[in-house]
Parts: structure tokens; C-alpha cells; sequence
């Protein structure tokens, strides 16, 4: 079976195993892919370095993978899926209430070439978004109706503020969209400088979860051409200049 050309990979898919039940790949090893589905509740499979499945999916695992499905398209990602989890194959006569309540994401981060690292919340969602960028120094701008830093904040500064903003609403219950590139340089900064990482956690009372899971093989899935199974693809080179700035209110779907 011929490689799969890299660029025609995605950056995620999702699809079922038949004994472990809903899991998600990582066929580029992009670390943006894998630091999003950490915070939907991935975790890695031993052995498998693609692989990842989702916890505690009796606490509805196909509903949380529809919504994880929406928020990284709309945030950028290319993403395979297997029919029953594509939330743009919903029957057009299911009932409003069978459909996920909600595919905006409650907040969004994307980084403007001027402004910097921004922040939007959806008008839908409860205040604790806002309260919690508060709390991690972004300021509410009510001309743009964004989230802006300080500009004394470096950018380095800056990507700490996002993964630990991200990992506190995350454990909120909060949904989170961040910008592929932003979030590929968010996740090169915890590599690079765990110990300021681990700084910002404690002092932010934050604890990185850890949730074990017995290593498998993929099984056969309609998403399988972009599921652990096929030749190794070396990892991309990737940079934040090569994504155009967005502005992270066109994640939200409805009219401000």
C-alpha cells in the first residue's frame, strides 16, 4: 500500500477501535493536534504514538467527539471523521434537541499581527470565560469586543498565559478553540521551557491529569487511511509565519 502523501494527510481524525472505542489520530505528529486533543480529553496510547482515546466515554463520548469535530474546523484544522461523528452530516430533519447544544467554542485565541495574542468569547456562553481571561491578564476591549494583553507582555510571556488560560478552562468545563499555528508555538513553548511551565501551574494552582490506557492496534474505520496503520510520516517542519493572522471572532458562527 502506497505512503499517503504528507500534505494530504489531515491534521486529526477521528474514528472508532473496536475494543477501545472512540479514538482520534495524530497522522502528522503536529504538536498543536496533540496539546487541542489533550484538552478534549485525549490521551496517548501506549506504543502507538498517533494514537489517542478518549476518557471516560460512557459520559457522552459520541456527543463530546461532534463538538471537538466543529470547534477544530472552525478553528482551522483539517479534520477526518467517521460519519457518525461529522457534525456536517446531521439528517436535516433530526430534531434540534438529538444535535449537540452548541459548536462555538466559549472562548477562542488567535494572534493578530498588531495587536498580538487576542482572546473572544461567545455572547452565548456564562461569564466564567471572561472572569477567567481576567484572571490570566487579558483586558476586555469594548470597541473591538475582544481580549487584549498588556503590551509590556512578551511574546514569550504571552504563550504561557494561553496554555494555562486554556488548561484552567478546560478543567472548567470550558470549551477552547486556539488558532493551529498559535497553538503549534503554545505547545513548542512547553517543550522548550517546562520549568517556567510548571512555574505558571503552581502559582496558578493547576495539576496536569495523566490517564493511562492499555496499548492497541487501530481496527478498520472509514477514517483508517489517516488512523495509526499506515508507513510512519516524518513529523513537519511548522512555523507561525507560514498561518495568515486571524481575527478569533470568526470562530463564532452567529452575528455579534
Amino acid at each position: 500500500m502506497p505512503t499517503p502523501d504528507h500534505d494530504s494527510l489531515p491534521d486529526v481524525a477521528f474514528g472508532r477501535h473496536p475494543d477501545y472505542g472512540i479514538v482520534a489520530a495524530n497522522p502528522k505528529h503536529l504538536a498543536a493536534s496533540a496539546w487541542m486533543l489533550n484538552g478534549f480529553d485525549f490521551h496517548p496510547v501506549p506504543d502507538h504514538p498517533k494514537l489517542y482515546a478518549l476518557a471516560d466515554q460512557q459520559r457522552d463520548g459520541p456527543g463530546r467527539v461532534t463538538r471537538a469535530v466543529a470547534l477544530l474546523r472552525k478553528a482551522g484544522y483539517q479534520v477526518d471523521v467517521d460519519a457518525a461523528f461529522d457534525p456536517s452530516l446531521a439528517p436535516e430533519a433530526a430534531p434540534a434537541r438529538d444535535r449537540p447544544s452548541r459548536i462555538a467554542p466559549d472562548v477562542a485565541f488567535a494572534e493578530h499581527p498588531q495587536l498580538g495574542i487576542l482572546a473572544a468569547t461567545d455572547d452565548r456562553s456564562s461569564a466564567l470565560g471572561c472572569r477567567l481571561l481576567e484572571e490570566h491578564g487579558w483586558r476586555h476591549d469594548p470597541t473591538l469586543d475582544i481580549y487584549t494583553l498588556p503590551i509590556t507582555i512578551d511574546r514569550s510571556e504571552a504563550l504561557d498565559k494561553v496554555a494555562n488560560a486554556t488548561m484552567s478552562m478546560h478543567r472548567s468545563g470550558l470549551q477552547v478553540a486556539v488558532q493551529p499555528a498559535l497553538a503549534q508555538d503554545v505547545a513548542a513553548r512547553r517543550r522548550t521551557a517546562p520549568a517556567t511551565a510548571a512555574s505558571h501551574r503552581r502559582d496558578h494552582g493547576f495539576a496536569t491529569r495523566a490517564s493511562p490506557i492499555s496499548a492497541a492496534a487501530l481496527a478498520a474505520s472509514p477514517a483508517r487511511a489517516s488512523l495509526p496503520g499506515t508507513a510512519p510520516v516524518p513529523a513537519p517542519a511548522t512555523s507561525a509565519a507560514a498561518a495568515r493572522p486571524v481575527d478569533p471572532r470568526i470562530a463564532f458562527s452567529h452575528t455579534r
